[in-house]
């Protein structure tokens, strides 16, 4: 891996931290009240389209990077889920 390949990966991590600060946020509240589902849906989907983009390029720095915001985006969209669903 060159320089490039690791900058994108430690970005990636970063990305990762903020979503699993996210998720600590709104399990330690125990509400989603204040997020939009639909933009979360919005963005799950988009973070779906670049993981096939990536998938395609045969990019492992990037397939990685993408596999571990998928992992951890959907931690943070079924635990907004449920306490949407508990909401109601």
């Amino acid at each position: 891996m060159n320089l490039l390949d690791i900058l994108t990966v430690l970005s990636y991590v970063a990305l990762n931290v903020d979503i699993l600060l996210q998720v600590k946020r709104i399990h330690g509240t125990k509400s989603s009240e204040d997020l939009s589902l639909t933009g979360l849906v919005v963005r799950y989907i988009a973070i779906l389209i670049i993981m096939f983009k990536f998938l395609s390029l045969e990019d492992l720095p990037l397939i990685l990077g993408q596999g571990l915001i998928v992992i951890t985006f959907t931690i943070y969209l079924a635990l907004a889920v449920s306490y949407f669903l508990r909401r109601k």
